[in-house]
């Protein structure tokens, strides 16, 4: 059971239950004892009524019963009286013989109870040994009542049902409570919990640990403790990644020289002119995705600081990628154009930032669509959003591969060399930075594929000082 609530709940309620069955085995014997207490004073009541009675005239003897002797057994359950009374030498002198004169030893004005069965039915029995008060010598007659069980055993069952109800009563509060309590105890930690669940992907904020209740107190001491070695620990991989991507541009760069340098030799011959141009590709292509691979890393780091933001319109962003970008599109015969450009769209965020974004989805879209194809940008405000659309007429993503297409290296088409596979993923991880949300589809003609980047403007709720901002170092040929 991995449930604290749960276990809070059994470890209480077990012993509760167990000690509430407990009580009612011994309130079924309380109630039986209760019932036949009331019972044998019944019985005896009527034995006694009988028994003054009861004397001795002209050397034999006068009864008579009154009826107040039997009323006292009146109730709604019928119960059957059965009378004997004999005398000393066995004579019965009232009743009828299904009632054998008592043989046991009997003090005089002594009785006794016990039960037995007569006519199939079980009955509680007493005899009562009492002298004939209008005699002088040693004489005595006893008396029996015996009375069935109904009543004995519904008065019994009535007590207990009352029992029951109490108890089911007070474990229905029980509950009740237990359920607040178990609540009210363990907010702090549901709390706890959605504080965690609130903080962003790789976040490594240090939780305070003074307004935590004492019994997490440990958990958050560990958890920063954590969070701080996690740190040096990312700490000294990005010096790594830093350190490793100067080597290898610097590596490119003199790749680069060295390539230039041989393309304007004279005296090559075509199989060596497309051997540098091939490796001239290879190092611009390396070069480009050492780049991602800084601008992803600097990503997660975002997630464990925070940097001032300021507003900044993304139309100009837009403009100015599309113009940096216009050279490739011609090679390719891609019209790249503006559908609608809302110039008072502003968000909070770095504007280099906004520009991987840009760039890496503009990019994508000419490296992927075939030639004489077009790109379309479109800008609009929508409530307290706004929304940055870019439509191709290219072959577009299946629906069962969009997911995908977000993951780190994964390629659509795999036979494509000089794609990396990850532009998207840059895109989405910027988004999840900026609050942002990044979508595919269709695009309105059912044709190609939309990008749809959805960022919350400056004026909207989220606060400006609460947008997580990445702090990103400008590297060459970045997309």
């Amino acid at each position: 059971m991995r449930s604290l609530k749960s276990r809070l709940a059994v470890w209480i309620l077990l012993p509760t239950i167990a000690i509430s069955a407990a009580d009612l085995f011994f309130s079924y014997h309380r109630a039986e004892q209760i019932a036949a207490l009331v019972q044998q004073q019944l019985l005896i009541g009527s034995a006694k009524i009988i028994s003054e009675q009861l004397s001795s005239v002209d050397g034999g003897y006068e009864i008579n019963v009154p009826p107040a002797a039997f009323e006292l057994f009146a109730n709604k359950y019928h119960d059957r009286i059965f009378l004997s009374v004999h005398t000393k030498s066995g004579l019965l002198i009232a009743g009828d013989g299904e009632l054998p004169a008592y043989s046991r030893p009997l003090q005089v004005e002594q009785e006794t109870f016990f039960q037995s069965t007569l006519r199939g039915e079980p009955v509680r029995v007493i005899a009562y040994k009492h002298a004939l008060p209008s005699t002088t010598s040693s004489d005595y007659a006893v008396t029996q009542i015996a009375q069935t069980m109904h009543g004995h055993d519904a008065f019994r069952d009535d007590l207990l049902r009352l029992t029951v109800r109490e108890h089911l009563t007070l474990l229905s509060i029980l509950i009740v409570g237990l359920l607040i309590a178990l609540r009210w105890t363990l907010k702090p930690l549901i709390e706890f919990g959605q504080q965690l669940r609130q903080r962003q992907p790789g976040s490594l904020e240090r939780l305070d640990v003074h307004q935590a209740p004492a019994e997490l107190t440990p958990i958050i001491v560990a958890m920063n403790d954590y969070a701080s070695r996690l740190d040096r620990t990312l700490g000294a991989y990005e010096q790594f990644v830093a350190n490793t991507a100067h080597h290898l541009r610097t590596t490119f760069a003199i790749l680069t020289s060295q390539i230039n340098f041989g393309r304007r030799s004279p005296g090559l011959d075509s199989t060596q002119q497309e051997v540098l141009d091939a490796l001239n590709k290879a190092v611009i292509h390396g070069n480009k995705v050492i780049n991602q691979l800084l601008v992803l890393a600097t990503v997660e780091q975002a997630g464990r600081e925070k940097n001032t933001a300021n507003e900044v319109a993304l139309a100009p962003i837009l403009l100015q990628v599309m113009e940096e970008l216009a050279p490739l599109a011609q090679q390719k015969h891609i019209e790249l154009g503006v559908d609608t450009l809302d110039e008072e769209a502003t968000v909070c965020a770095q504007t280099f930032l906004l520009r991987e974004v840009v760039t890496n989805l503009l990019d994508n879209a000419i490296q992927h669509i075939p030639p004489d194809g077009s790109i379309t940008v479109s800008l609009n405000r929508v409530g307290t959003t706004a929304v940055m659309c870019v439509d191709d007429n290219g072959p577009g993503i299946p629906i069962a591969e969009r997911e995908k297409v977000f993951e780190r290296f994964y390629r659509l088409d795999r036979s494509r060399v000089n794609s990396s596979g990850l532009g998207l993923a840059i895109v989405r991880e910027i988004c999840h930075a900026l609050h942002a949300d990044v979508t595919l589809s269709t695009t309105e003609n059912n044709a190609g594929l939309r990008v749809q980047v959805t960022f919350p403007l400056a004026q909207a709720e989220v606060a400006p000082e609460k947008i997580e901002t990445l702090n990103i170092a400008h590297a060459d040929d970045a997309t």
